[in-house]
């Protein structure tokens, strides 16, 4: 049956409106396009998305403007490595980086807000796992080179710390008092206050509530190991030395507390419905909290092939004092993908 005129009419205008509609979409994307402004003859401004173009016109401003001192930030971050190009070029600039009350910094923002040589963020601050790390076309040696960039900027080892167990598609804000307490914020009189990084990332992975990856102690110039709970207060750590073919456990806490040398801890392997495993450990103690070697299994036996077991097919895990108390508690979602990558760092490095 043919239709009618104004059938045909509103046909027309039915597919008009849908074009109209898909043009205005794509011509208006939601993530605003990023600015790049001379707010004064000592002050920058970059807002909205990071991208190439941001970097090419900060370069570009700065340049035709010697005399800018501070850079004001609010975006909500961007492409990782163009970001990184332009916090370099604060870094070598001694340009201050300043976040408004009004304003957010989030993601690759915060590399740029980091490189500042005072910085402060009056506003929101956050931070997550740089994420080229999921990106199959990222070589871990990129990342490297970025969180190598961040001990660079004088950033604080807490930063990196939360930053490494923040998934990419989450965000952590810090609290105003943490932006103070962890050194973040840096004014006139903080630079001669910081202390660097124990630790430097080389490579990190981050999977559910457990993250790996191979990391440089700053202090002894030596590679290591580590897998490690997303949880930080207390945070447990399995580590291996590889030039020293050395494995222990930690279990740290942020605050120092009394000494007691030596003692036993239970740890406790749960799973599901399942009877829990008790394993009595006896670890010595510093002031932030406890560590055990974890002998070869030549040495231990059976003994350590069950804690391994149960630390690995756990779902969750509590560790209490000899007298019951408990210490802490995490979840083991994520260790056993995570322990084979481990493994697999230890056996490269000794086949090496």
């Amino acid at each position: 049956m043919p239709w009618s005129k104004i059938e045909v009419l509103l046909f027309i205008k039915t597919i008009a409106v849908i074009f109209l509609i898909g043009i205005t979409t794509w011509v208006c994307p939601s993530i605003a396009e990023a600015e790049v402004a001379l707010v004064s003859p000592v002050t920058l401004r970059i807002s909205g998305e990071i991208d190439a173009q941001t970097a090419k016109e900060f370069a570009d401003l700065v340049s035709n403007h010697p005399d800018v001192r501070t850079v004001e930030l609010d975006s909500p971050g961007g492409l990782v490595y163009d970001a990184l190009e332009i916090a370099n070029h604060i870094a070598a600039s001694n340009i201050n980086t300043w976040v408004r009350s009004s304003s957010r910094c989030a993601s690759a923002c915060s590399i740029i807000f980091l490189a500042g040589q005072l910085r402060v963020a009056d506003g929101k601050l956050g931070v997550h796992q740089v994420s080229g790390v999921y990106d199959p076309s990222a070589t871990q040696s990129v990342i490297a080179d970025i969180y190598s960039s961040l001990t660079k900027f004088r950033t604080p080892e807490k930063l990196i710390y939360i930053m490494l167990r923040t998934p990419p598609d989450d965000m952590y804000f810090f609290a105003p008092r943490e932006l103070d307490e962890y050194g973040i914020n840096i004014r006139v009189g903080d630079a001669a206050a910081y202390e660097p990084p124990h630790l430097q990332v080389l490579t990190s992975q981050l999977y559910k509530d457990w993250l790996v990856g191979t990391f440089l102690n700053t202090h002894t110039q030596q590679p290591f190991f580590a897998m490690e709970s997303r949880a930080m207060n207390p945070v447990f750590r399995l580590v291996h030395y590889p030039n020293r073919n050395v494995t222990f456990f930690e279990v740290i806490w942020d605050k120092p507390f009394q000494n007691q040398a030596q003692t036993q801890l239970r740890f406790r392997f749960h799973r599901g419905d399942e009877q829990p495993y008790d394993a009595w450990v006896r670890v010595s103690q510093d002031n932030n909290g406890f560590y055990a070697d974890i002998p070869s299994r030549r040495n231990a036996g059976e003994a350590v092939d069950l804690f391994l077991a149960a630390f690995l097919y756990g779902t969750s895990l509590s560790v209490s004092d000899f007298s019951g108390a408990p210490l802490a508690a995490f979840s083991l979602m994520g260790t056993k993908r995570l322990s084979n990558v481990f493994t697999d760092l230890i056996d490269q490095a000794h086949r090496n």
